[in-house]
């Protein structure tokens, strides 16, 4: 009886051991507006979100004005002098070509002349409706207030500081290009602290910017003691693997200026969506994003600004501890250290006799059983989109109902491996258990420790895995509480991870979730294995997977909170005249079918697919629409001659309605010897002998407008090869076009994101 009690206590030990690591990931308090004025309140930087946040302010949308001129009034009323940096940008690779009207200011310094930037982006995604309230107007709020506080306090810093309200960031990270390619005072910036968001809540992350080694950075950033530290080196090894850009991406790549940069990504599903409003930012997170700016500001503005280092840092936050770091050279020994160790412990065990090899071996079979299982019960996010195929045109890949999702999946993975572990059970097993878990952790550590070295501190909670299993052994009677003690480092380390990867990247990696639950189960055998409960606790997780999917299926239908994304757009073929509808919804609400009619077809059936949007969505059905003439631009020649064997083209579009976007294509095999947009010369990327010269597909460009700006294109090509374009021009003004008069979106219904939605689209074929 005494035993069951310890059991009983142990496990809520883990359960409390696990709140706790969760709660510690971010702020539990949220400053008031009674806060004192020199120090940062979440109150006031919400206030700032609420009149960024009133409308979508895209570039190009006439919100994106008044916005802008807010922040202007903001920082004035600071007393700081503004300026608007206005240009042009075009972003390789993203063929993204905008104008950039980015808002800065400069606090001078009173010291050696080094200088700290802050910075976020203040346009809101494009055609969406997306307010911006979190990505990025909780980054400009973040800023505003702190300063708003910093300079309350009437202090001088050594350091001058910049401050930087990039745009266009949404269109291809155009305004960081104006700023660090541009400006004169981007030679001035030694360091860089970006806010971001891709969600409406969670722990802010920071992730590292930079060239060089992260040593010092890594170092500085725990020196100046934020106040919850949410940061590992394996998310920032996953990051540089990842075609995910930000502002800072720009300045480390064309202005080797080091920095951080700080974004939640939290209910994931409001990410470039309309419902990315003030009232759905969680203020814990943009509590978080205060504390981070107020600590590295405190800390940055007179300090030595010099972070340059050779050397790279393993580095992760831990409660109580807050961050642990230590350089990749020690890697290698750490991994040695840890085999040389599960041998030295596997040779006690076997010379005391409390272990066999057999039973040390007999441990992989409920292991394996229990991995092959947690990839089973992975593939039930498959089935769901089967069941409910509408959660597939949420693009994100994270529903509504996520977290409910992998709670259930999550806590029926422990429920079965319970159950297997329970099948066997016998006493004083705990010890032989273990080691098979420990073996497979030793082969992840060795993996990573070669090929992804900031993942290497999954060796951490091998050690301690060691002492326990060690620790049984010399004692023969367990000490279930130190034992539960000495699980601490592999839950603070690695539970978050079960959460964390299908958040950010999308329930198609719900595989990682239930799989690391059974590795990390292995790693508490020591604990779990003396547990005479396990059928007990098989059941209470069973009966939390239900609990949750229940919740689940209570949370997937689409409401006015839980809105379903749709598009739907009108394309008019100039040259045949041919017009019809066309969506890239997969699964078609009753609004949709409507406009669409008995006659849709599938894009393929069709042969109406011209174009692709982010994550290469196409489109999905169409169907004829009736004939409207949409005005196409005009193209005008200001120059076209022969020079020297090369024909040398000069010609303007020219827009004839309110167009927000233009899409110029032309065919992969045109060699261009010269190409610019706007006055942007299109450089050879690496590895490519001309411009553009490695494109994949008819892609050229696409071209963001402000006030119906035309598109200017200079181009030098080889005398005698053929030129032809393809013009796609897309004014979002469908559902208000009264020639249409079409029925408006249900309530329970909103823009799709990261594709091109309510868009009037003609196409025309442009040949010289």
């Amino acid at each position: 009886m005494k035993t069951h009690y310890s059991a009983v206590l142990s496990f809520l030990f883990i359960l409390g051991l696990i709140y706790f690591s969760f709660y510690t990931h971010k702020p539990q308090n949220v400053s008031d507006a009674s806060t004192p004025l020199t120090v940062f309140s979440a109150a006031r930087a919400q206030e700032y979100v609420n009149s960024i946040a009133q409308k979508a302010h895209g570039v190009g949308m006439p919100a994106h004005l008044t916005t802008q001129n807010y922040i202007v009034k903001t920082l004035q009323g600071f007393g700081l002098e503004t300026e608007i940096q206005s240009d042009f940008a075009y972003k390789p690779g993203w063929g993204a070509l905008s104008r950039a009207e980015n808002i800065i200011t400069r606090i001078p310094g009173t010291g050696s002349g080094q200088t700290l930037l802050l910075m976020s982006h203040y346009d809101s995604a494009p055609h969406t409706a997306s307010h911006g309230a979190s990505d990025a107007g909780s980054g400009v709020a973040s800023i505003l207030e702190t300063i708003r506080a910093y300079l309350a306090k009437g202090e001088k810093a050594k350091n001058d500081i910049i401050i930087l309200f990039t745009d266009a960031e949404e269109l291809g990270l155009n305004g960081a290009s104006v700023f660090v390619n541009k400006h004169p005072w981007a030679k001035d910036v030694d360091l860089a602290l970006n806010f971001e968001a891709r969600g409406s809540g969670g722990p802010s992350n920071m992730i590292v910017e930079t060239n060089g080694g992260n040593g010092k950075l890594i170092k500085a950033f725990a020196e100046a003691k934020p106040s919850h530290p949410y940061a590992n080196s394996l998310m920032y090894s996953v990051y540089k693997l990842l075609p995910n850009d930000t502002d800072s991406t720009v300045l480390r790549e064309d202005g080797d200026i080091d920095g951080f940069f700080f974004a939640f990504i939290g209910d994931h599903f409001d990410y470039h969506t309309a419902n990315d409003i003030p009232s759905r930012l969680d203020p814990e997170s943009l509590e978080h994003q205060g504390r981070y700016l107020t600590a590295l500001l405190d800390y940055f503005k007179d300090a030595n600004l010099n972070l340059k280092a050779d050397e790279d840092y393993v580095y992760f936050n831990v409660p109580l501890l807050k961050m642990v770091y230590y350089p990749f050279s020690w890697i290698i020994p750490m991994l040695i250290g840890a085999w040389i160790l599960f041998f030295v412990v596997l040779i006690y065990g076997l010379r005391k006799k409390q272990l066999t090899i057999s039973g040390a071996l007999r441990g992989f079979l409920p292991l394996l059983i229990s991995l092959v299982l947690a990839y089973v019960v992975s593939l039930g996010w498959n089935a769901i989109l089967v069941l409910n195929p509408a959660q597939a045109d949420i693009l994100q890949g994270f529903p509504y109902n996520g977290y409910e999702l992998l709670a259930g999946f999550v806590a029926l993975v422990l429920a079965l491996t319970f159950f297997i572990y329970k099948l066997f059970y016998k006493p004083n097993t705990a010890a032989s258990l273990s080691f098979a878990p420990l073996f497979f952790w030793l082969l992840i550590a060795t993996g990573v420790g070669l090929y992804l070295e900031g993942a290497s501190f999954f060796v951490i909670p091998i050690y301690f895995g060691l002492l326990s299993i060690f620790l049984i052994l010399k004692n023969g009677k367990p000490n279930l509480f130190l034992l539960t003690l000495l699980c601490a480092p592999a839950l603070f380390i690695i539970t978050h991870y079960i959460k964390e990867f299908p958040v950010g990247l999308g329930l198609k990696m719900l595989v990682a979730a239930t799989v690391l639950t059974v590795l990390l189960f292995g790693l508490l055998l020591p604990v779990i294995g003396y547990y005479k409960m396990k059928g007990k606790l098989a059941i209470l997780f069973l009966l939390v997977s239900i609990g949750a999917f229940i919740s689940a299926y209570a949370k997937s239908d689409f409401t006015e909170e839980r809105r379903f994304p749709t598009s739907l757009n009108y394309i008019y073929d100039a040259d045949t005249e041919e017009a019809f509808f066309a969506t890239y919804n997969t699964q078609l609400d009753d609004w949709l079918k409507t406009i669409l009619g008995e006659d849709m077809q599938t894009a393929e059936e069709a042969g109406k697919n011209p174009e692709s949007g982010k994550y290469g969505s196409r489109y999905s059905y169409v169907s004829k629409a009736p004939m409207t003439f949409i005005a196409p631009s005009q193209v005008y020649t200001s120059q076209d001659t022969i020079i020297n064997g090369e024909r040398r083209l000069d010609f303007t579009v020219f827009p004839q309605r309110n167009v927000g976007d233009m899409l110029l294509l032309c065919p992969k095999g045109t060699r261009f010897s010269r190409l610019s947009f706007n006055g942007q010369e299109v450089l050879p990327r690496a590895g490519e002998a001309f411009p553009l010269a490695n494109r994949s597909t008819d892609y050229l460009l696409s071209y963001r407008l402000v006030d119906r700006e035309p598109l200017e294109v200079h181009l030098t090509i080889a005398e005698g090869m053929p030129l032809e374009f393809t013009l796609f021009d897309y004014s979002y003004d469908l559902l208000e076009n009264t020639s249409f008069n079409l029925p408006s979106r249900p309530l329970n219904a909103m823009p799709m994101p990261f594709v091109n939605t309510d868009a009037l689209i003609t196409k025309q074929q442009i040949e010289f």
